[in-house]
Parts: structure tokens; sequence; C-alpha cells
């Protein structure tokens, strides 16, 4: 996973980070009263900190804090500190898995992480590390996928073109991941497990407006690696005009996108 990360960092920012980056900004907002206003003393941690989205916006809001980002992959970390360089005070961001955090024990007043832990190996393992490195009674908040899929009319579109181009598909090998959660009721019981208590989830939606052509720049360039990778250049020409083909059927209102997300949090006891 992290090689994967590390290859595609640069496209991960331009094509998918914007897309995720307002809906895992509202940790922050559900986050804010459990620390001093501008974090003093504090030790606040990303854990999967990616391009950097959430810690750099967490080193703003709380700027007397120690903010520390995590992630597996050094690709996605070289952007994160390029992106921090300005900063007043810049995060600290170090190389690390969920499930070994390179921290002390009891070292974190506030953990986060916001679409990460359905691509770890083992959820339950990542939340029982996070618990590790926080303080008693410190909370730790995250958001990730809930495993209900909504239509989308682009991606219907962008199919049938493929169907169209009448060639055989790879087959991509996915690495191991612990997947979306299933429930807010499935997310309150893994976090008792991993040993939080005062634990709480809710729903809430992700939305992003597409244009036909950063739809179609994100499937080409980003979302479609394998099936781009076994293209000839004419048959990803002959795909592009296809696909414009299908998506021009569909309204403006076709290209919102809405997913169901969770946002889940608890405290280490204590």
């Amino acid at each position: 996973m992290g090689e994967r990360y590390d290859r595609r960092s640069g496209l991960y920012e331009r094509h998918w980070a914007p897309v995720l980056a307002p809906t895992a900004l509202r940790l922050l907002d559900l986050a804010a009263p459990w620390l001093p206003p501008d974090g003093e003393d504090r030790t606040v941690l990303d854990v999967g900190t990616g391009t950097g989205t959430l810690v750099l916006a967490a080193a703003l809001r709380w700027p007397a804090a120690d903010v520390v980002g995590m992630d597996l992959s050094k690709g996605m970390l070289s952007v994160a500190r390029a992106a921090a360089r300005d900063l007043p005070r810049p995060p600290r961001l170090l190389e690390g898995a969920a499930d070994a955090i390179p921290l002390p024990e009891a070292s974190v007043d506030l953990a986060l992480s916001s679409f990460v832990l359905q691509l770890v190996p083992d959820r339950p393992a990542a939340m029982r590390e996070i618990r590790r490195v926080l303080r008693p009674g410190a909370a730790f908040a995250y958001v990730t996928w809930l495993d209900r899929d909504r239509p989308f009319a682009p991606d219907d579109a962008f199919d049938e073109a493929v169907l169209d181009l009448d060639i055989d598909e790879p087959e991509e090998t996915e690495p191991h991941r612990a997947g979306d959660v299933a429930s807010p009721r499935a997310a309150l019981a893994q976090l008792r497990r991993a040993g939080f208590a005062a634990v709480g989830a809710r729903v809430e939606t992700l939305e992003h407006a597409w244009t036909p052509e950063d739809y179609l720049d994100f499937k080409f360039a980003y979302d479609e690696e394998a099936l781009m990778a076994d293209l000839t250049a004419a048959q990803r020409r002959r795909l592009g005009v296809l696909a414009r083909r299908h998506l021009a059927r569909l309204t403006a209102a076709d290209y919102r996108w809405r997913a169901d997300v969770v946002f889940a949090w608890g405290r280490r006891p204590g």
C-alpha cells in the first residue's frame, strides 16, 4: 500500500485530496471542544496524514500545539512537507504505520484520522495502537467510508464507454485492507473492543460537484490506473471520444457526487 501511494502521491494531491478535504476537515470542528483554543501544551496526531490536508489545517487551527502527522508513504509525506514549509509552526511529519506508531505510550492529547482506516490491513490493531499513544482521557476521532453504494451516473456512463471499446479489462490485485465500515453500530463496537470509552458515531454525507472534464481527467489520470496502463495510445484516445459521448448525455445535477461516510470517536479510559 505504501508503494502504491509513493507512486501516486502527486496525482492523489491533484485529483483526490480536494474531493476528500472538506469532509476530512469537519474532524477539526468535531474535536475543537476537546482542546484549548490554541492547543497550548497539547500534542495532536494525524494518523495517515497523506498529502497533509488535515495536519496542515490542524497546525493552523491550534498554533500552540505540537502537531504531528504520520504516514506509511514517503511520497505522500514529501508532498505534505513541501506544503508545510511556509506555515508559522510546521507540523512534525513522521514515517510509520497505523499499527506501529513511532511515538511513546500516552504521549498524545488528540488523535485524528481521515479516510485511512479503510485502507489498513487490520483496523482493530490500528485502533489499539492509537489508544496506546493517547494519554488517559484523551480522544480519538476518525472519518471513513460507510459500506453503502449510491449510484453515480458518470460512473455508469464511463463504464458504458469501456464496454463500447470492446476490450478485455485487466484484473487488478487489491492489497488486503480492512474495508469500509458496515454501520455506525459496527464503528462503535470496534472502538469498544479496542479499549475506547465514551464512544460515538454518526453518518454524514460527502458531496463533490464534478465537471465533465474534471471527472474525465480524474478517471484517466488517477482512478483507472490499471486500465490505462493496459491500453494503447490509440485505445485511450478512442475511449476518451466514447466517454465524452456518454457523459454529454448527463445534466449538471448528475455530476454532484454524494457518498455516505461515518464519523466515529472515543476516549482512552483514565
